[in-house]
């Protein structure tokens, strides 16, 4: 989190840090306020040594574990104390992962997948400290990108619920995040309360599309003011499962000066818990010639 995000976070032990995020986020709203808190998905490990992040973020095709990766995050997380956040993209069976979506929610629940789920709850049955899954994410627009968005809701309810269900019996722990991206169609999408223990959305700040879209560079409150009162129906605890900002240097500082000054419980967004930043280009391209905006910070953007 860029610069001015970090003036309000505090420089507590990694561990304390760590054990700090759940109590916050599923007590009886009775509790002290906290300062929203910030983690990253972060392939390249340039916040590794930052005491500023409190989740380590990883992506997983469940096809193909990238066990090395998996072994390197998850050992990073445990040395820093960060809960570990585990994002499951359930691709297809197909030669090219994206194709025979139409099948995708029929193999789920007829098993042929059991084998995946097993493995990747496993791992994360293995760690030893906080961990949350994030299954089959922005589920509700279909864009070709992922084969689990197909405008299929009740399929993916389904599909959704069986991963759920199997997972809980090897990782009985592990704490469920459902993250539509935040879009009007997501209420179809919704499991039930029973299969959530979070809902994340994903927010992204693009400074030149702002401007021409809307003639001028929005704030953060803004953009994830839409999606907030989309999700905020669900009474589950909020965070931002992917963030990104790219633009001039004051429009992102503005956007991280605005999270960090936000208190859970509390404000316009009062069940927002955390944000957990995607530090690395984006790898598609967006449309209407945005290219792949390049969301990266440092270590040094980090420092107070």
């Amino acid at each position: 989190m860029p610069g001015a995000a970090a003036a309000g976070l505090r420089s507590d032990m990694a561990e304390t840090k760590a054990a700090s995020i759940e109590p916050h986020l599923f007590d009886d709203g009775q509790s002290a306020l906290q300062t929203v808190t910030f983690g990253a998905y972060d392939p390249h490990d340039l916040l590794r040594n930052s005491d500023q992040s409190s989740i380590e973020h990883v992506f997983l095709y469940w096809q193909a574990v990238d066990e090395p990766m998996l072994a390197a995050k998850m050992h990073l997380a445990r040395m820093k104390g960060r809960t570990l956040m585990v994002t499951v993209e359930p691709y297809t069976k197909a030669a090219n992962w994206r194709d025979g979506g139409d099948l995708l929610f029929t193999d789920i629940r007829n098993g042929e997948f059991d084998r995946q789920i097993a493995a990747v709850c496993g791992a994360v049955a293995s760690f030893p400290g906080v961990t949350w899954v994030r299954w089959g994410h922005e589920m509700e627009r279909p864009s070709g990108r992922y084969p689990w968005a197909r405008g299929d809701a009740p399929g993916y309810i389904a599909a959704y619920r069986y991963f759920v269900e199997a997972c809980r019996k090897i990782a009985p722990r592990t704490r469920y995040v459902w993250s539509p991206k935040g879009e009007r169609e997501l209420t179809d999408y919704y499991p039930g309360d029973a299969y959530v223990d979070l809902v994340g959305v994903s927010v992204w700040g693009l400074e030149k599309q702002d401007r021409q879209q809307y003639g001028r560079p929005r704030g953060f409150a803004e953009t994830f003011g839409e999606k907030y009162r989309r999700v905020e129906k669900f009474g589950k605890p909020v965070i931002i499962a992917e963030l990104g900002v790219a633009g001039r240097k004051r429009y992102r500082q503005a956007w991280m000066s605005a999270i960090s000054a936000l208190s859970t419980g509390s404000g316009p967004f009062p069940l927002l818990t955390c944000a957990v930043y995607f530090n690395d280009r984006e790898p598609s391209h967006w449309p209407n010639g945005y290219g792949s905006p390049d969301w990266r910070m440092t270590a040094s953007d980090l420092a107070p």
